[in-house]
């Protein structure tokens, strides 16, 4: 008699290891859009068991045909994630960013470190830093930078508590000079 509740529970065993592995496959979406201008479409792909996931976006104008796309792949290492962006207009011209946030080893905060191209070429440095020391008080900053280390733009902002007082704080900065415009066609 003891042979058909070893079956049994080999048989729930086995049930519960397919429907984790079947929870835990990759798992797609897809959103569309259609108005009297615009068709977009955007997939959404997880894989939780690589801890990768991917949005592309496609939008076409339905009077001139023109399409613009976006390409986002994250990606999950041990200790923070990768991230990859590509977006082309409707011209053909593109930019793109790539970059990781590494997670510090204690969870009070992170750093993303990468780089952006612009549609003219031009290559960009972003840092990113935020910390947290669970009594409520928060800091994150963000800079961009040119290719020859100049900051371009920077922006702090602070959170604190004190005595049940929540102060914010928000710091910008951005590099004297006439900024170029893009010419419109």
């Amino acid at each position: 008699m003891k042979a058909p509740r070893i079956l049994i529970a080999l048989g729930a065993v086995a049930a519960m290891t397919a429907t984790a592995a079947a929870a835990a496959q990759e798992k797609s979406r897809e959103k569309t859009f259609g108005g009297p201008n615009v068709s977009a479409s955007t997939v959404t792909t997880v894989n939780p068991e690589t801890g990768t996931a991917t949005r592309d976006r496609q939008a076409t104008n339905l009077n001139t045909g023109a399409t613009a796309t976006s390409n986002a792949v994250r990606q999950r290492t041990q200790t923070g994630a990768t991230l990859d962006i590509v977006q082309t207009g409707p011209r053909g011209n593109s930019r793109s960013l790539s970059g990781e946030r590494v997670r510090n080893g204690d969870g009070t905060g992170s750093t993303f470190n990468g780089t952006a191209t612009g549609r003219g070429g031009r290559t960009y440095g972003l840092l990113g830093e935020r910390s947290r020391d669970g009594q409520g008080n928060r800091s994150a900053s963000q800079s961009i930078t040119n290719s020859a280390g100049d900051i371009l733009a920077s922006r702090q902002r602070a959170r604190t508590v004190s005595e049940g007082q929540v102060n914010r704080s928000t710091t910008s900065t951005r590099r004297a000079g006439p900024r170029a415009r893009r010419p419109r066609k």
